[in-house]
Formats: structure tokens, sequence, C-alpha cells
């Protein structure tokens, strides 16, 4: 199946069926496909957020001591991150580590498929009718139909992920004025104070997975807007960086914009057909289950998708490395010195004889990050590195 089949999803319109203006033709008038009139809101009382417009994790943001060097007792400190996708400081974290986990799904599965069509991987969305959904159980009932659409069209195995609103006519004009290199959400959440003023209630669901051998296009009869949107980029196996970057860069851009109650927990990524968690296994018993790659390949691959995902450091060259776990050298720089986890300390201690001063600071580190000490009332939270300093001084 080529991806000249898949892109002509959508069928010419007969208009001489009806004198009156079709469904599909309403859709075609409006900037985007599906998308709902403004002023249309969701029911209750209930307040709608996308991830990190919610309240951080607990302890987010305190600093604490990370590591201590061995040779002059040196204190690297690091901002406690919660990771919650409520968080205004963290849901990067999460929608980072979600998108790994997605596109680790995928790639697992191409890697077991045969070298043809059975590796396309693509992308579509469904809408629902104007209206249509207002509610919670609306919204979530919607992401199950959406995927019993998408088996209907032919998809073989995918992921759903429910998205509550679109731009407004507004934001997409201001967008095209300011004509930035990155997409409208990206700019909406980055570049746009008081973002909330330039979205609208317009629910719609991405599809993101296998499409099959004969996929029915959208049709003008159908209930709910169907719209294929794209091939991914093919993948050539473990090292294919480009399709680890299409696939990973997808995930993360849809996680940016999903959407929730405030304080739900629900997840927002579901999988389906032969990505469903019951057929795509670790252990596969009957012949409807896919046998998942070898821990080897898995862990291969996750290597390869995080360092897509954890690219944070521009050289000078242009090359973007991918963030470290090592704990490093001293950060004086007129120490030689290792430093070493805190974790790490009491293992240190016990086979090492450090000057009592740097004794006195790594058993002060380790003791405050394992909550044995905390510094004193006024300092207890630091929010700054400066801050934990100051704690960290108090304390010695």
């Amino acid at each position: 199946m080529s991806s000249d089949m898949l892109m002509s999803d959508r069928r010419p319109l007969d208009s001489s069926s009806s004198s009156e203006p079709s469904r599909a033709v309403e859709r075609a008038g409006r900037s985007s496909p599906g998308e709902w009139s403004e002023g249309l809101e969701p029911f209750g009382q209930a307040t709608w957020v996308l991830p990190g417009q919610g309240e951080r994790g607990s302890g987010c943001g305190e600093w604490y001591p990370e590591a201590v060097c061995e040779t002059c007792g040196e204190t690297r400190f690091k901002a406690r991150v919660c990771g919650a996708r409520s968080c205004p400081d963290c849901w990067g974290v999460w929608a980072k580590e979600a998108g790994v986990r997605a596109s680790l799904r995928v790639q697992a599965f191409r890697y077991t498929q045969p070298d043809d069509w059975h590796r396309q991987v693509a992308h579509a969305y469904v809408s629902p009718t104007e209206g249509s959904v207002r509610t919670a159980d609306e919204y979530w009932e919607g992401r199950s139909k959406a995927a019993e659409i998408a088996k209907e069209k032919g998809w073989r195995g995918f992921t759903v992920i429910p998205h509550p609103y679109r731009p407004t006519e507004e934001a997409k004009e201001k967008y095209r004025q300011e004509d930035p290199d990155y997409g409208i959400w990206v700019w909406l959440r980055n570049d746009i104070e008081g973002m909330e003023r330039f979205i609208k209630w317009s629910p719609h669901y991405h599809i993101i997975g296998f499409p099959g051998a004969d996929m029915e296009p959208g049709k003008d009869s159908d209930e709910w807007l169907y719209q294929f949107k794209r091939s991914l980029e093919r993948f050539d196996g473990i090292h294919d960086r480009d399709s680890h970057e299409d696939l990973y860069g997808a995930f993360r851009y849809l996680l940016s914009h999903t959407g929730f109650r405030e304080g739900s927990t629900k997840q927002v990524l579901a999988w389906y057909g032969d990505l469903a968690n019951s057929v795509f296994v670790e252990d596969a018993t009957e012949d409807w289950q896919h046998q998942k790659p070898s821990d080897g390949v898995m862990s291969a691959l996750k290597r390869e998708i995080e360092a897509v995902a954890g690219r944070s450091e521009e050289t000078e060259d242009g090359e973007v490395r991918p963030e470290s776990d090592d704990v490093g050298d001293c950060p004086d720089e007129d120490c030689d010195g290792i430093l070493i986890d805190v974790f790490d300390v009491s293992s240190f201690l016990q086979h090492n004889d450090p000057p009592p001063e740097v004794r006195d600071r790594m058993v002060t580190a380790r003791d405050w990050r394992l909550g044995r000490i905390e510094p004193p009332p006024g300092m207890k939270r630091p929010r700054s590195e400066g801050d934990a300093k100051e704690a960290f001084q108090e304390l010695l």
C-alpha cells in the first residue's frame, strides 16, 4: 500500500445529488475540517486544562544536594522535578517521557513487521459532529468511538490522543502574521500570554498507527469527519534517526495540547488493535497476539529514541547532544576531583577516608537528601540554588 493510496482519503463530492449544502461542503468552508463554531463550551462547572495548566507536584522546584566532590567536598545542587502533567514547570518532562514510551511501542512493532507496507505508520484524526461532545463522559466515549471509526477505516494497530481545543480564527490570523518557524500550538504555549483567549472548545481525536492493506477514505455520509493527514518517515531499523525523530516529534507535539478535566488522572493515550496491551505482549501464546522484540532490541530502540528526545545542548557546530546522567567532575576549577552521588556516599565512606571537612560535607548532603536532617525554619524548602547553598552552610 503506497502513501499515495492513503493520501486520497476524500472522494470528490457529487454536488448534483442535492441542492442543499452537504455536511462536507460546510466542513470545507471552514479553515479546518471538523472545526466547530466559536461559542460552544463544555457543559458543567468543571475546568478543562491542557498539560501544565494545573498544580505543581509535591516538592517540585525545591533544591537539594545531588552530589559531593570526593576531594574538596564541593556540593552540587539540583531542583526537584515532579514530572506531573499538570505542573507548569514539569509538564514537558511528562510529555517527553510519554512521547518516548509511545514511540518505543510503535517502533518496536515496526521492527517485527515485514519490510514493506506493513511498516508504514500514518496520522489521521476524527472530529465529532458539532456540539455532540460537551461533557467529560462524552469526551472519553468519543475517544472510543474514534477508535471504532479507525478500525472501520482499516487501521490495524494505533493509539488515539484526544484534543479538547482548537485555535480560534483570531489566533490563526495572528499566527500567520507573526509567521514563526514552529507549529501554532508551540507558538500559543510559548509566545502568547493568556493563551486561553485564543482557543475554543472543539474536541477531536488524533490517530497514529498502522494502516491496513485496504483503507476506506472519509465519506460525506460519515457521521463523524475522518481526515487522513500524512504518512510518517519510513522505518529502516533500530538506528534510523530520521524515523525516530519524525515519530517522536509527532507524539511530543500532540501531547503538548491534549486535554482533560482539572484534577483528572485518566490516561490520555489508549492503544487499540495490534498495539493493544493484551495483543502486543512479551510472551505471545495466542494466534491473535504479537510478540514484542527481545529485551536487547527494546533497550537499543529506547536508547535511540531517548537520544532524539533528550537533545537539549546545542554546540558551536550546530550538533545537539543528549542530556547526560553522568555525575561528572567537580565544579570547582581548582579541583580535579570527581563528584559522588549522595546516595553513594555511605559506600564511598566505607572504603575511603577523606579529610574531616570533606566527610562532614558528604554526610550532611546525604542526610539532607535522605530526610535525616533538614534546614532550619525558613530555609527548609529552598527555591533557588543560592538558597540551597545557604541552607547547606547552616547545616554544617
